[in-house]
């Protein structure tokens, strides 16, 4: 269970409801939080925090938070998101964003709707396009490096 000013993650009871998709789950939980959760489906894996980006290249969709580097990790593996944003910051804001770009869903931490939803992120074509589109979209722009390089040069030219 996660709690932020008032969200609440029933983390077994939605895993408990994801064990009905038909997908293999890997939710990252550490190890503290495994303790209480007691059995899982069988189709979930519980792992300990690891690289977004080890898991996104071999993933199909993604739930989360919409935490700013969850789900730029996320985009630039092309996956269509569903969002459980926790009421702080601009998790709410970003994952709203994503959705208006038909390449996620914004869910409330409700286990019934967390599956009606992951089963449309995993299955509908349109978002997982929309996910792929703002990938190459991202890629198409130029790097941060690349960006603070051409800044230096913009900064160092004498014609400033």
């Amino acid at each position: 269970t996660d709690r932020f000013g008032g969200y609440t993650l029933p983390l077994g009871e939605v895993l408990e409801a994801l064990g009905q998709v038909d997908a293999e789950v890997v939710a990252t939980v550490p190890l503290q939080a495994r303790q209480d959760l007691g059995a899982v489906p069988s189709n979930v894996r519980l792992v300990d925090y690891v690289p977004l980006h080890a898991l996104a290249a071999t993933s199909t969709a993604t739930i989360n938070h919409g935490g700013t580097g969850t789900v730029w990790t996320g985009l630039v593996h092309g996956l269509p998101q569903l969002f459980v944003p926790r009421p702080t910051f601009d998790e709410p804001m970003l994952a709203r964003l994503i959705q208006g770009q038909g390449a996620g869903l914004v869910a409330e931490p409700d286990p019934d709707e967390i599956l009606r939803a992951s089963e449309r992120v995993l299955t509908e074509p349109a978002l997982a396009e929309r996910a792929a589109l703002l990938r190459e979209q991202m890629l198409d722009r130029p790097t941060p490096a690349a960006m603070a390089a051409e800044l230096e040069r913009i900064a160092a030219s004498p014609s400033r």
